[in-house]
């Protein structure tokens, strides 16, 4: 599938890059490049806003990646043909919503997962949702998503960490 974005010598080069920050920054731009967010932002705004939000190597990568198989036609599939290991794939099923999972179980799956990279990653993405400064006029809708959706989110994973964290201290 990834290969209808890119001439096949692109595609090629790409794949047998190893280079995973410049490879994800090719192909999140040829993913996003005409997609708005919410607040009629560029797309991409959000993803490097969370990639921005996370500290280390891979959680940069995966954050640019976070959103690919869930907004895109792309597949976990098509991510490990072009050359990203199974440990990122991995990571990015948990963050990936499933079409027709209720959030949630989405959530809870995330926090299930007892992988650090993945709660960063969710907490940095979700730092981003709740901003609502981001959206030119915010409806009711707008800060009812925020407070019943994100926040409780935010809170459950925030928990989750500091659980873990705890855990950590006593090793």
């Amino acid at each position: 599938m990834l290969k209808k974005y890119f001439t096949d010598e692109e595609y090629k080069s790409l794949r047998e890059n190893k280079d995973l920050l410049f490879k994800t920054l090719e192909l999140v731009l040829r993913l996003f490049d005409d997609k708005v967010d919410k607040g009629g932002l560029p797309y991409l705004n959000h993803l490097f806003k969370v990639y921005s939000n996370v500290l280390d190597y891979d959680e940069k990568v995966i954050a640019l990646l976070h959103d690919v198989v869930e907004d895109t036609d792309v597949s976990f599939e098509d991510l490990k043909e072009f050359g990203y290991p199974d440990c990122y794939v991995e990571i990015l099923s948990y963050l990936t919503k499933k079409k027709g999972e209720y959030y949630p179980d989405y959530i809870e799956r995330i926090i299930n997962s007892n992988n650090i990279h993945v709660l960063n990653i969710k907490m940095a993405d979700l730092k981003h949702n709740m901003d609502i400064t981001r959206i030119k006029e915010p409806t009711i809708n707008d800060y009812e998503r925020v407070n019943k959706r994100y926040l409780p989110a935010y809170n459950k994973i925030q928990n989750k960490m500091a659980e873990l964290a705890k855990g950590e201290k006593r090793k």
